[in-house]
């Protein structure tokens, strides 16, 4: 039987359900994030080999691929190939805007895969830094660009990038204000996460309204990224808990490379799903001027 695409699909995580089950999932990632301590792991960083190319890892996270296992340039090769998934989706949307904010937002996306890239690359903090920044840059600039009616990011929230990246760049790593950046760092990330979860299927809906023989687009893609980024958390979480014990699968199965196949792949879908809104809600603000001035 085929599948009317003129009528609203039915929507189970209405924006109440996925942006609780979010809060409650990213309590977890956060408190990880803030109380992991790379020395100990479980003991499991002891156990990987770090003889390549480039000095012992000194990122907070060494995380659960063997290191160095393809070859000495590349700690991680499946991590770090998946990485690079982040740029295809702003690749795509590229040509549908010209808008400058439009196309920094999804050049954001693309310095999220490169800097994931040289992250899981080297394991070094340096690099862990254009990794975790751009993260935080593109979620906060989407927020902005999604809330407000102008479909824009204001100067003040550049100011803050800024300040946040020049912040974390000039001090060391054990400098409280160093220390203290990171920490608003990661909560800001989690609570403009959580806004997102929250948001965003009011954000497809009014885009689709706007659109009424667009087939739903937008809906029907919130709803895949809302599962998308469920299971993807999950199993960010589990590849961090689980790490020996996925090493140790029975029959002999290798390890299932969760953060490469799962979260790298389910979170630059997400990321594509939320690029798309921001190019239909840019789209639709142009519509709405260009009606305006006619009248």
């Amino acid at each position: 039987m085929s599948t009317d695409l003129t009528c609203a699909p039915p929507v189970l995580l209405t924006g109440p359900i996925l942006g609780g089950v979010v809060f409650a999932l990213l309590s977890v990632t956060t408190t990880l994030y803030l109380t992991h301590d790379r020395d100990e792991a479980g003991g499991w960083g002891a156990m990987k080999s770090n003889e390549g190319y480039w000095p012992e890892p000194s990122a907070d996270f060494d995380w659960c691929e063997l290191n160095f296992v393809y070859t000495p340039y590349v700690a991680e090769l499946w991590n770090s190939v998946t990485s690079l998934l982040f740029c295809v989706g702003p690749i795509l949307l590229w040509s549908r805007t010209r808008d400058l904010q439009v196309r920094l937002n999804l050049a954001l996306v693309i310095a999220i895969g490169l800097g994931s890239f040289a992250f899981h690359a080297t394991l070094q903090y340096r690099d862990q830094l254009l990794d975790e920044l751009p993260m935080i840059t593109y979620i906060a600039h989407t927020v902005a660009m999604l809330s407000r009616k102008d479909v824009s990011c204001p100067p003040a929230l550049w100011c803050g990038f800024v300040a946040l990246w020049v912040l974390l760049f000039a001090t060391a790593r054990e400098d409280a204000a160093h220390r203290a950046g990171r920490v608003v760092m990661v909560l800001s990330f989690s609570g403009c996460f959580v806004w997102l979860a929250g948001s965003l299927a009011t954000v497809t809906a009014t885009l689709d309204k706007g659109d009424p023989g667009g087939g739903y687009v937008h809906t029907r893609r919130y709803q895949s990224g809302s599962l998308t980024v469920l299971i993807s958390i999950v199993f960010w979480v589990t590849d961090n808990m689980g790490c020996a014990a996925l090493h140790s699968l029975p029959f002999g199965l290798p390890y299932p490379q969760l953060h490469a196949t799962v979260w790298h792949t389910g979170m630059s879908y997400v990321c594509f799903t939320l690029c798309e809104a921001v190019v239909g809600r840019h789209r639709q603000h142009a519509r709405e001027v260009a009606s305006a001035q006619s009248e």
